[in-house]
């Protein structure tokens, strides 16, 4: 999938699988996944532990082989969010966003003036052409890369509509966090309490309103079919750690009724 495609994707709402990379942040685990048919990637800065060229590495090969590679951060942080899109990231996911002022600070890190206020500072790798110039990589980051925000706390939800407000136009999706929104809930393990099934839909419905994508991490089928009946169309299935363990795991039970 090209970013054009992604874009359309995120403005009309169509359900699109990715799946997450978390261990295994490499150009031969990055093309398996794209042969499996993910449409995108969601690498994770935040929980896994990789170098800045392991991550670009696989950006790279993202690009090689078609498959969008989005970049979850660590943090609201000008050098994690710059850093990630001067690699060549197709976009970045920033976890634990509450506010407005929270938004604005992403907007502002993530996006080139006249928008933000993002330094300069693309190289030819990026974009394989040194002449191409100054105005035209402006707005070629500005416009086809993407910002996601991700909502982990019930303020956050509470908080939606104003985050959306403030962005005028500059987000492109929204992604829950349900793990973390249960624990603020005091209900963890609990994935299918009715507070969470509340504030999925709740922000998908808002998403909609604002013509933005939604979307929740799902680690089983179950989980996805839930995520869809609550409106979200972007939906990362899964991760490379528990694709290798659970099929690994299976094989071995196969292999025990042998013996």
């Amino acid at each position: 999938m090209d970013r054009r495609s992604f874009g359309e994707v995120c403005r009309v709402r169509s359900v699109c699988w990715g799946t997450m990379m978390v261990e295994y942040l490499t150009p031969h685990t990055t093309r398996t996944l794209a042969r499996a048919g993910y449409d995108w990637l969601w690498l994770d800065g935040e929980h896994g532990h990789h170098s800045y060229e392991s991550m670009q590495a696989v950006i790279r090969t993202a690009d090689d082989v078609g498959i969008i590679a989005l970049v979850r951060v660590a943090q609201t942080d000008y050098s994690l969010i710059a850093r990630a899109l001067d690699m060549g990231a197709d976009g970045v996911i920033v976890p634990r966003v509450e506010t407005p002022e929270q938004v604005r600070e992403i907007i502002d890190c993530a996006k080139y003036p006249p928008v933000g206020r993002r330094g300069f500072g693309i190289r030819p790798s990026v974009y394989g052409d040194w002449s191409i110039s100054m105005r035209d990589r402006i707005e070629d980051q500005n416009n086809n890369r993407f910002l996601f925000i991700q909502l982990e706390s019930r303020n956050a939800v509470n908080n939606i509509e104003d985050m959306l407000e403030e962005a005028d136009g500059q987000l492109d999706g929204v992604f829950m966090g349900p793990a973390d929104l249960l624990m603020d809930l005091g209900r963890p393990d609990e994935f299918d309490h009715p507070d969470l099934d509340r504030a999925t839909r709740y922000v998908c419905e808002v998403c909609e309103q604002f013509g933005i994508a939604s979307g929740s991490l799902a680690v089983n089928i179950e989980q996805a079919r839930q995520w869809l009946e609550c409106g979200c169309n972007l939906i990362p299935y899964g991760f490379d750690d528990a694709f290798l363990s659970e099929s690994a795991a299976a094989a071995r039970n196969t292999l025990r009724s042998l013996e």
